[in-house]
């Protein structure tokens, strides 16, 4: 018989005799009276196994012990340590690593292991701030992706300060959580600054209208937010506002012209010192000097007095009561009522207030319009 004819155990075979015999070490572990020779003899086995150097060996005994909460913590803790292949399902699932182990992990891993880390059930808001302050993009998607994390609002801001020139990141970070209204501003407000240099803005506006187009993106932003803000929320998003010297006067006339009428009266309270509800009240009950006087406290300029008492009184003649938006139909038609009066020589209306006004006009005529066809169905073409 030819010397050929003899063949060794084939590799294959032995590796899969290998981890079955791996497997069967845990299982039998797992099984075993806590304290027991049995469970003594198997944690034996599998700490010898550490150094085994197949990773499909060490990678089966991961896949058995990673679940549970009672498997040896020194096995775990090496397996945890291991090369990614063996180290993912310990990372992701074993209850044994502590918040402290995690995030000593997580400073020390590859982009996998930061994403295993990241999808665990559970993370606790400790761990979850790490991964915000040093984890990769793809560990911080994964993390807004787990809906069982406790997130701490401060974390998912950092998130939008690492990331922001990802847009895409920030707009899953607005999609995927329930931000406080100032939160949700202030990543809002990265993604308006970031249009500066954006390619659309660079060749379709030209350079004397940038900072005027910018400007309107930020005010549109706030007023969005104001529109679904809840009542309990706006004089908190106001405070924020002031403080951060971005309570314009344009703000206010744009808030009044787009009906957000319940913004406007919050932000006079704000700037007045006047209890919102009594506030409100005074919008529709005293004289029109009174009025001056609400307006000359909250530090608006003289010039926009006109205006603002104007838009007043029209909200007043349609029933207003300053406790809720206007819808566009409305708010369209008090500004095309507010812009002719204030076009009447006779008023001396300033001209930039009036200026504007008109651009207002237009803004919200044209949201009244893409309402429009939303609801309707129409098909428009891209040109249009």
């Amino acid at each position: 018989m030819n010397a050929h004819d003899f063949h060794p155990l084939n590799e294959v075979d032995e590796r899969t005799l290998d981890i079955r015999a791996a497997e069967e070490f845990a299982e039998r572990y797992l099984a075993a009276e806590p304290g027991s020779q049995e469970q003594t003899s198997m944690a034996a086995a599998l700490t010898i196994l550490l150094d085994d150097p197949s990773r499909a060996v060490r990678k089966a005994i991961a896949n058995l012990l990673a679940p549970s909460a009672y498997a040896p913590g020194h096995v775990v803790r090496c397996l945890a340590s291991d090369v990614d292949e063996v180290a993912l399902p310990v990372l992701k699932h074993s209850p044994i690593l502590t918040d402290v182990e995690l995030v000593d992990l997580l400073a020390e891993g590859s982009d996998a292991v930061q994403c295993a880390i990241a999808s665990r059930e559970g993370l606790p808001a400790s761990v979850c701030a790490a991964i915000c302050e040093v984890g990769c993009e793809q560990a911080c998607r994964q993390l807004l992706e787990n809906r069982s994390a406790r997130i701490l609002q401060s974390s998912l801001l950092r998130i939008a300060q690492r990331f922001e020139d990802r847009p895409d990141l920030c707009d899953q970070l607005l999609k995927t959580r329930d931000l406080p209204l100032t939160t949700r501003y202030q990543l809002l407000m990265r993604l308006a600054q970031n249009l500066d240099d954006h390619p659309i803005v660079l060749e379709r506006v030209p350079e004397n209208q940038r900072h005027t187009f910018l400007s309107d993106a930020e005010d549109k932003v706030v007023l969005r937010l104001a529109l679904e803000a809840g009542a309990d929320d706006l004089p908190e998003f106001v405070e924020h506002l002031r403080v951060n010297g971005k309570l314009t006067t344009r703000l206010l006339l744009r808030a009044v012209c787009c009906g957000r009428l319940r913004f406007f009266a919050a932000a006079l309270a704000n700037l007045g010192q006047v209890p919102l509800p009594r506030l409100c009240k005074l919008l529709v009950t005293v004289r029109r000097s009174a009025l001056q006087a609400m307006l000359r406290k909250a530090g608006l300029p003289l010039r926009a007095h006109q205006a603002f008492l104007l838009a007043i009184d029209i909200a007043r003649q349609a029933d207003a009561d300053f406790t809720y938006d206007l819808a566009l139909d409305e708010a369209r038609m008090l500004t095309e009522t507010l812009l002719s009066e204030m076009q009447d020589g006779a008023l001396g209306a300033d001209e930039d207030v009036t200026a504007f006004l008109r651009r207002f006009a237009i803004d919200v005529a044209r949201l009244e319009a893409r309402l429009l066809v939303k609801n309707s169905g129409l098909q428009v073409t891209a040109a249009a």
